[in-house]
């Protein structure tokens, strides 16, 4: 297997654009310190982290079966395997090559639903990441330091098109894929946070000051924006809160 070596951001703040529809999930992040990481599934792009299947000959396609019964099945006699190889070659004939490459696209997206997805942004003036995912500047910005054990691991989006997934070839297989995404969403400027399958829906940040500001929108409401600073004085420790407004000389986000 090759080895999946991401590239570390280097820009000193990451930021998590949000809605104010669910407060209780700030309320969550600023008091207790968790963050909710989502599931692949829950992604906004239905292709996000879903690698196409290469397309395979019908021998291919026989060769990664019998394989696939060879490791399930660690002692299995030679006339065993030949009467699966028989059945596998009967089943493709009648079912049909492609119905066989659509359910191991299915078993494949199934497996990699299972990981878990924190999209950061590298700026906080990213004017369609507040219209997109901040409810049209009405939400808030959280910004985490670049710092620490857990956005250590933090890792660069690529944006472009990933290689099609060779089932044949075991030395071509790695988690690339996780961090690919069509060149269309580049202007988010994504970095990640991946929590593999396994290991939970959270993450405790063990330093609360790796989340250093909220950052209000320029149309937050004046009752959200009292909610969220009791909580940044109920904090400990008290967390700095300030409020994006629009430069119309520069035409800029300025944070006041």
């Amino acid at each position: 297997m090759t080895v999946f070596a991401p590239t570390r951001p280097a820009v000193p703040h990451f930021y998590r654009y949000q809605n104010a529809e669910h407060l209780d999930r700030l309320k969550t992040i600023m008091l207790t310190h968790v963050l909710y990481l989502p599931s692949v599934g829950q992604l906004n792009d239905p292709v996000d982290c879903r690698p196409k299947i290469a397309p395979m000959s019908d021998e291919q396609m026989v060769t990664f079966l019998r394989n696939d019964c060879i490791r399930r099945h660690s002692v299995l006699a030679l006339n065993e395997l030949q009467k699966e190889e028989l059945k596998i070659r009967t089943s493709i004939r009648i079912q049909g090559l492609e119905w066989f490459q659509r359910e191991l696209s299915k078993l494949l997206n199934a497996q990699i639903e299972e990981f878990r997805i924190y999209s950061l942004s590298k700026r906080f003036n990213n004017f369609s990441l507040w219209a997109k995912y901040a409810a049209d500047h009405t939400g808030y910005c959280l910004e985490f330091a670049n710092e620490g054990l857990l956005f250590e691991k933090a890792v660069e989006v690529i944006y472009g098109e990933y290689a099609a997934f060779d089932l044949n070839d075991a030395n071509r297989r790695d988690a690339i894929f996780l961090v690919h995404k069509r060149p269309e969403w580049s202007n988010e400027e994504e970095v990640r946070l991946i929590l593999p399958r396994g290991k939970g829906s959270t993450v405790k940040m063990n330093d609360p000051r790796w989340l250093t500001r909220v950052i209000l929108g320029m149309r937050t409401s004046d009752a959200h924006e009292q909610q969220i600073r009791g909580w940044a004085k109920e904090r400990k420790p008290e967390l700095t809160v300030v409020r994006a407004t629009f430069d119309e000389l520069h035409q800029e986000l300025r944070l006041v």
